[in-house]
């Protein structure tokens, strides 16, 4: 297994993790790419892969923003230089590529977002721009040259009729240069622009941070899927002194006071509404919401081959004294809270791959078993063919 030369998880935590920048020169000795730049483009062309074409110079029209699938003429119709394809969610599409994502292990799996490839000819480039997120910057092939600030962007004003996010205004306090196996750690709103010196390719592994918004969002459904039962506004002390149209700041307050107070609910309904929504992902989501498929999943089927995860499948679990919670693509299963119970989840939620002998030890179990035959019956899990 492929681990980070030199590197102390410990250290970069404390010093560096959503603080501020990080270079780990040769973090992966003698590394090169498992993917050529061919076949990314390759990759770019196929049905339900999100990918992009970003020409700062001779498009149309400057910085030109073109969304795949591309056909293989598009390339031929490209500048020889100032242009990048940037492909994501690599990870789903090419498995061997997860072991790249498991360096970063000792980050919790449900903050992993995607891994994205990128291809640049010499100068080629996205801009200088931020982003919201965490990322490591693996340079896979050629040398390309980094700028960026070394704390976060505040207020970043951005290039006005574009479809790129791109800063009108840059002053990077760093400039390096990036060779293959070596990595650019950026926390969230630092300010950054890549540019390739020769022909490269880098890997960006994003980390997932989700917004208050979308927190209550899920919050909120939670509520609904439960039907409880939900306060409504009262005002017992109606304000007899105000105009009938107005709204006054005593209503206002009632109402913020009821929202203030929803949200201090049981742990177990928040507990809920995050762990369906950092497991949320498209599988089994164009079914009508039952567990019922024309093909019933059985014992037996397990039991035949060996098995993998879907590759959207998004698995985790949560403990409490009396269950374990496991999350699933927006839904949840509750197992009871047992050792050997736990040791086995651990295994099944580490693994991409499920042998016939960890399949066959989870059927042993009877809990286990019920929730492979629902991960089975929604999807969450694919048969490997012979």
């Amino acid at each position: 297994m492929q681990t980070l030369q030199g590197f102390d998880a410990e250290e970069f935590v404390s010093q560096y993790w959503q603080k501020k920048p990080c270079v780990l020169r040769q973090a992966l000795v003698d590394f090169e790419s498992p993917v050529s730049p061919e076949e990314l483009a390759g990759l770019a062309c196929e049905e339900d892969v999100h990918c992009r074409l970003v020409i700062e110079k001779d498009g149309a029209s400057p910085w030109q923003l073109r969304y795949g699938p591309f056909e293989d003429s598009d390339f031929l119709e490209l500048p020889e230089t100032h242009y990048s394809l940037l492909v994501s969610e690599c990870e789903k599409w090419l498995p061997e590529l997860g072991g790249l994502i498991d360096l970063f292990g000792f980050i919790p799996d449900w903050r992993i977002d995607d891994l994205m490839l990128s291809y640049a000819p010499e100068h080629g480039s996205v801009g200088p721009h931020v982003d919201e997120y965490d990322v490591f910057l693996l340079q896979a092939l050629g040398s390309r040259r980094w700028q960026y600030t070394e704390s976060r962007l505040e207020n970043p004003q951005l290039v006005p009729n574009l479809d790129l996010a791109i800063l009108s205004h840059f002053e990077p306090d760093q400039d390096i240069v990036l060779e293959p196996g070596d990595i650019l750690y950026l926390p969230p709103g630092c300010a950054h622009h890549g540019i390739a010196l020769e022909r490269c390719m880098t890997y960006s592994i994003g980390f997932r941070a989700p917004d208050a918004v979308t927190t209550f969002e899920s919050f909120a459904l939670e509520i609904e899927r439960l039907g409880a039962n939900v306060p409504r506004y009262v005002d017992p002390d109606l304000e007899l002194d105000r105009h009938k149209a107005e709204i006054t700041d005593t209503e206002i307050e009632r109402f913020r006071t009821l929202t203030v107070n929803l949200f201090e609910q049981s742990p177990e309904l928040w507990r809920d509404a995050v762990g369906k929504m950092l497991s949320d992902s498209a599988v089994g989501q164009d079914d009508d919401g039952s567990d019922d498929n024309d093909q019933p999943i059985f014992v037996s089927d397990l039991q035949a081959r060996d098995w993998i995860r879907h590759p959207e499948t998004r698995l985790f679990y949560h403990l409490d004294e009396q269950n374990i919670q496991v999350y699933y693509n927006g839904r949840m299963h509750r197992l009871p809270h047992d050792p050997e119970i736990l040791e086995c989840l651990q295994q099944l939620c580490e693994q991409r791959e499920w042998t016939s002998g960890l399949i066959n030890r989870c059927i042993d179990i009877e809990p286990l078993e019920k929730l492979l035959l629902e991960l089975a019956s929604n999807s969450a899990i694919l048969p490997i063919d012979e």
